[in-house]
Order: C-alpha cells, then structure tokens, then sequence
C-alpha cells in the first residue's frame, strides 16, 4: 500500500465481533478549528495536570471533538457557523481565564518581597536572607515571563483558531455579495476576520481577562488599611468611569469613520479599475475631488473620536499619577502614626498600580475594542444569508436544456428581470437569444449557470435542476462567457484550465483548440506560459475575449452559454468562433448564444426573442427570421448579408433594431 493510501485508511476492531473494520478518511469529515493541536501552546502545556486550568486547555486542545464543525453548517447555515464557532471557543478562553489566575497569583511576589526587605532583612540586616528571597523572586518572575509567554502564543493561536474557522464562510459571504453588487465593499467580511484575529492576538484581551481580579486586589488595600483601601476604589472608580465616558463619546464617531473610510476605499478602487476611462476624458480632477470629500468626512470622524480618546487617555494618566501618590501620601501618614509597617506603604502601592492596569489597558485599546466589536456585528450580518445548498456528483449530463416558467429577480432588488421563461434546446443544437437593449438577454445567461437564482421556474439539464450539482461537477458540466470578460493575474495556461491544479497540458491545448485559440495562443512570446497580468492588461479586448471562450469550453461542458462573444472579435476572431460553435455541435453540445450581430444566425438552430423579460417568440431558425423580417414585426430590415449555413444554401439574415 502507498503511503497516501496507508495515511487515509484507519481499522478499527468491532468490539463484539473482533473483526477490523476499514473507516476511510476521505468519507465527510467536520473541519475542525486548526492550529491548537498542532500549536505550540499545547505542546508546552501538555504536561499540566488536567484538573488544573493550564491541564483543561491542553485537554480542550486535544479534544477535537468540542472543535469540530461539520461541513454541511459550514454550507448551508453560515450564521450557525460564527455562532459554533464562539461556543467552541469557550472551553479556550475558560482554560485562559484559568491561566491568568495563575499568572495574577504571582502578581503578589512584589509585594510581599517589598514587604519582607522593609520588615525583615532591614530590621535583621541579614545578607544572607536577602540573598535567598532574592533567588526565591528571580525564580517565581521567570516562572511568570515563561506563563506569560504561553498566554501570548495561546491568544495567537486562539486568533489563527477564528481566522480558519471564519474565513471560508467569510470568503462565500463575500462571494454572495460580489455576485449581487460590485465593489470593493464587498470583501469586509474578510477584513473582519482579520480584525477579529488581530484583536485576540493584542494586548486587549489579556487586559480584559486580569479585569475580574480588579476587586481582589481592591481588597486586599482594605486588609493592609481600611483607608488605603477607600483611596484605591475611589481612583479605580474614577478611572472606570472615564473609561465608560471614553466609550460614550467615541463609538459613534469611530463607528462613522469606519463606514466612512471604506466607502472612501471602495470609490478609490471602482476609480483606479477606470484609469483608462479617467485618464482619456480627463475626469481625474473630479474623480479624485469626489473621493478626496469622502476621505475628509472620514478623517473628520477620525480625528474627532481620537482627539476625545486621547484627551480621556490623559485624564486616565492624569489620575493614575495622582492616585498613585494619594497612596503613598496615606500610608506615609499611617506608617508615621505607628498604623501600619513601611513595607505596607510599597505593597500598597504596587497592589494599587496592578489593580488600575487592566481598566489602563481598557482605555488605552478602547479603539481595538470598537472595531472589533463593529467587525463582529458586521460579519454576523453578513453571515445571516445562506449559502447555496450543497449538491451532489451526479452522472454527466447527455440531455435535453429545459427552462420551465423562469423568472429571476434582481439582486436585492424587487422587479423582476425576467417573467415566466420557457424554451428547450436538445443536445447538438445551438439557440441564439436576441432582443433589445434591456429586454433580460444577460440576465437569462446568468440564470441559466446559476449565477443568479430563480424566484419561479427551474432550469434543468437532463431533467436535472442545475442546482442540484455540486459546485465541483456544475463547473465541468457548464461552460460560461460572460459579457465582460474578466481574466486573472497568471498564465495563459492557468485561465484556459480555470486555474484547475490536476489540469494536463493535453487539456488546455484541447480546449483552446475546440475554441480555435490555439493558434492565437502560439503566437504569444511564451506560448501558453505567457504571463496576461491583471484582467488581462497586455492582452486585447479580442484576444481576452477568444481565451474567455477556450476557458468557457474547458472540461468538455454539456452546457455552453456565451454571451456576446464576438463583441470585440474581427474577421479572424468571427471565423475562429464560427469554426468553435461548429465543433461545439459535431461534439454534441448544447449551447446558447446571446447576440446582438446577425452573423451568428447563420449557424444557430433556433431563436429565441426577449422582449421586457419574456420570451416573446421562440422557434427554429426558420421559422423567426421571416417573421423577424415582416415590417411591424420589432424588426428592422437592412440590406441582407449572404452567409453560408451548414446546409449549404444561402440565408438571408436582417439586423434587428428600435424603430
């Protein structure tokens, strides 16, 4: 057995039969929260008794069960993903609040060595004793540096635990909300799991977790000295409340600033994808005094919230120095009254200070806090949309195209772009969709890939909702040139295979050759190793366009839709496309063109006309053209182009226009 083989084949004894079962690992698996089992945090704590707090995180970190997600939640209920994945973090954090305990105990080692110098090795003038308290309090701070240390790798590991656990449905709600509008606003979700991590892993939340011990250090003031202790709560309240009043006076501005700063970005990205456009009809003075506006309303928030934030951050500073020497002041005038030792006055202060420096930490990363509380109340909205059920394998399709009573809705609109759709085409045949601007042609491809969703109808391929197939097999079995072709930063290869990592060189030559790009394609300096760059920059609108039909034909797709695709093409272009589509028949393809040119008429089998949504008139070729040719027909007549169709006769074909 191969090793790959032997790694995904487990046995397991069937313990009233004693036979070994094989459990394959490639049957469904949750995903699981990664990094904590192979993190370092739970190597180091591994040794720790598991009744311990330190030994309950290596035991959760072990415990792949309190971590894992199934796939289907991830699928099909995203909301209930970022809500597992808080309650699967809580044995994390309760093993955290367990270690800070530890790590506050040690707290106390000032202290008391303050303490005993001032009462003991003072009084006694013994050397020796300093000398092992000294080693004694060495020992016990890097006891504390070394917990210290866990607790920071723990939270880094706890933020990479969300980022993994966040992002893919982070990436499908950015998806979702590419496909229902452009922009780069769309990929905040993403961003917000950055925030999130990047918050866990900060000093924020280390701060947060020593806050439950602010009232046992407030205590332990009243058991040195009852006025101590009033001094210390009343600085602690004080503090505590410019927190709060920090919190009242920044949020909105901070809240409207982020806003603010990504619809500015968002402008700033929509005009730099437009340069050319700018550039050429010399739009850049008012492109950029629109997104200068927008950017100056954000940092007028910005500056407005941070002004606030760091005139309380003074205040807090301002009154901790005061307490500070309120504290000394009082125990001075105690120590002077025979109430309390001098050690008392030290302990007192160093207490004090390591009960204010988690409300400190508060108020000083209250900024972190409000955006990370923001990114959480975004993402959860975002995630609140499904994603589109999981499908299955099934057998490739070898039918029949059949739309019944399609209609589909604008994204996050109301009207509907299409109303009651109905039409089949049979495997070898090719339908051309015409109409006017506006009359739903595009809207209608996408619906037929499943780009967009039906309100009503169904969209079957073989008798099979297209929904239906998994992501995975709705890819190879449909094949989609969109209007505006988008190709991405790499090779030519890389777009022609769909970036697929099993792709063969005998499969991208296969599909640029069944798109007649072949040729195209040798022509480049490097071939098919050709680097395109971004959207194609170094390629023509003709070019992207022919390599967007070889990666619409990749795989060999059952369905092709292609809309527009000889927009940009020239006389070379048109017959190479003429060549494609007939290759696409002899092979048994069912494809659906969407056109504005009567060239393409020629070689198609039947016409459907759109017409405010609706099918209007659907047929075989001909039997709509001369309809389509009749005056008051929609049409209008221009002088006929003679085209040569597969039959060998000659074929009027009109162009269509507005009257």
């Amino acid at each position: 057995m191969s090793p790959r083989a032997s790694r995904t084949t487990a046995t397991t004894t069937s313990p009233r039969t004693g036979t070994g079962t094989n459990r394959s690992r490639a049957e469904p698996m949750s995903p699981r929260l990664h990094g904590w089992s192979r993190g370092d945090l739970s190597r180091l704590i591994l040794a720790g008794a598991h009744s311990s707090p330190v030994g309950q995180a290596s035991a959760w970190f072990r415990s792949p069960e309190l971590r894992d997600h199934s796939q289907e939640s991830k699928v099909r209920n995203p909301k209930s993903m970022l809500s597992q994945t808080v309650r699967s973090l809580t044995p994390a954090f309760a093993s955290l609040f367990g270690l800070s305990f530890v790590l506050n105990l040690f707290v106390f080692v000032s202290p008391i060595y303050t303490m005993q110098i001032y009462d003991r090795v003072l009084t006694s003038r013994n050397g020796t004793t300093l000398v092992m308290l000294s080693l004694i309090v060495l020992v016990l701070f890097a006891a504390y540096a070394a917990l210290e240390h866990f607790r920071s790798r723990a939270l880094v590991q706890l933020g990479l635990c969300v980022d993994r656990a966040l992002s893919e449905p982070a990436f499908e709600a950015a998806f979702r909300g590419a496909l229902e509008a452009k922009g780069s606003q769309q990929v905040v979700p993403i961003r917000d799991v950055e925030t999130l991590r990047a918050t866990l892993s900060g000093s924020l939340v280390p701060a947060l977790m020593d806050a439950p011990w602010v009232p046992i250090y407030l205590a332990l003031c009243f058991v040195l000295h009852p006025a101590i202790g009033v001094v210390a709560t009343v600085g602690a309240v004080a503090i505590l409340g410019v927190a709060l009043l920090n919190e009242r006076m920044t949020k909105n501005s901070l809240v409207r600033a982020s806003d603010l700063g990504h619809k500015a970005s968002e402008r700033l990205a929509a005009s730099l994808r437009n340069a050319e456009v700018i550039k050429a009809l010399g739009m850049g003075r008012a492109i950029r005094g629109e997104w200068q506006a927008q950017h100056e309303r954000a940092l007028e928030h910005h500056t407005l919230a941070a002004n606030r934030g760091g005139t309380l951050l003074a205040v807090t500073k301002l009154l901790r120095l005061a307490l500070q020497c309120a504290v000394l002041g009082v125990g001075a005038y105690l120590a002077i009254h025979q109430d309390i030792a001098a050690g008392v006055i030290f302990a007192a202060s160093l207490i004090m200070g390591r009960a204010l420096a988690p409300i400190e930490g508060a108020v000083g990363q209250w900024k972190s806090f409000v955006s990370a509380r923001s990114a959480f109340r975004r993402l959860g909205a975002a995630l609140k949309t499904p994603s589109d059920r999981r499908g299955m394998t099934l057998p490739h399709p070898a039918g029949s195209l059949r739309v019944e009573g399609l209609s589909v809705r604008a994204p996050n609109g109301q009207a509907l772009l299409l109303h009651n759709v109905s039409f089949e085409v049979e495997p070898g045949e090719i339908a051309a969709v015409i109409g006017l601007t506006g009359s739903g042609k595009s809207s209608l491809a996408r619906a037929l890939v499943g780009v967009w969703q039906p309100a009503q109808g169904v969209v079957r391929l073989d008798g099979t909702d297209i929904s239906h197939f998994s992501e995975e097999q709705r890819g190879r079995v449909l094949g989609y040139l969109p209007q505006d072709v988008e190709l991405f930063a790499g090779s030519v290869r890389d777009n022609v295979t769909r970036f697929d990592p099993s792709a063969t060189d005998e499969a991208a030559v296969a599909a640029a050759s069944a798109g007649s790009a072949h040729d195209l394609i040798q022509s480049f300096p490097d071939g098919y190793s050709t680097q395109i760059g971004d959207d194609g920059a170094t390629l023509s609108g003709g070019q992207r366009q022919r390599i967007g039909l070889a990666r619409a034909l990749y795989g060999q797709p059952a369905l092709v839709v292609l809309d527009e695709p000889n927009a940009n093409l020239d006389m070379d272009g048109d017959a190479a496309l003429g060549r494609a589509l007939s290759g696409l028949r002899a092979a048994g393809a069912i494809v659906v063109v969407i056109t504005h040119r009567p060239q393409l008429l020629s070689q198609v089998d039947k016409i459907i006309l759109m017409q405010k949504g609706q099918a209007v008139r659907v047929g075989l070729r001909d039997e709509i053209l001369p309809v389509l040719l009749q005056p008051g027909a929609g049409a209008r007549v221009q002088p006929p182009q003679r085209v040569q169709p597969r039959g060998g006769e000659p074929v009027s074909v009109a162009r269509w226009g507005r009257r």
